[in-house]
């Protein structure tokens, strides 16, 4: 939809609930993650799926990299 904007927040913690429903006729799924607070439903057809994995993947990688330290 052109000129629509929104912005969804969502703190996903041990408890929050992750699940995905399959629409093979229309190749994509729907990633669902929500719980008690809401929803928040992703779209994503199949050429989508490798890219968020691979920003997920990027994102843990970095949070294993050492902070530097700068010397007081």
């Amino acid at each position: 939809m052109a000129g629509l904007h929104m912005t969804a927040n969502v703190h996903v913690k041990a408890e929050t609930e992750l699940s995905f429903s399959l629409y093979p006729i229309d190749d994509r799924v729907t990633v669902q993650i929500g719980g008690t607070g809401g929803d928040v439903t992703l779209f994503l057809p199949r050429s989508e799926i490798d890219r968020l994995a691979g920003v997920l993947a990027e994102a843990r990688e970095s949070l294993s990299v050492p902070a530097v330290k700068v010397a007081a």
